[in-house]
């Protein structure tokens, strides 16, 4: 199963980083990043496949550089 998705950054605070990722079908949904906890969570409760890449590419990104980037691309 191939999976691919545009991730961008749609506002930061203190506190946490709200993304939005759009898959193939131009669909858009929401991660939250946690910046204190370092832990993310989906907006509407779906943990699925595509989701848990968006997830553990921001993730890592924040861990590695300590910055949220503003934009990813997540593609297996």
């Amino acid at each position: 199963m191939a999976l691919y998705a545009r991730v961008e950054k749609m506002s930061e605070d203190d506190q946490e980083v709200r993304y939005k990722f759009t898959d193939i079908q131009e669909r858009e949904r929401v991660l939250v990043l946690d910046k204190v906890a370092e832990v993310t969570r989906p907006e509407d409760d779906n943990e699925d496949v595509l989701y848990r890449a968006v997830a553990m590419k921001v993730a890592a990104a924040w861990v590695r550089d300590g910055v949220a980037p503003e934009r990813l691309l997540v593609q297996s």
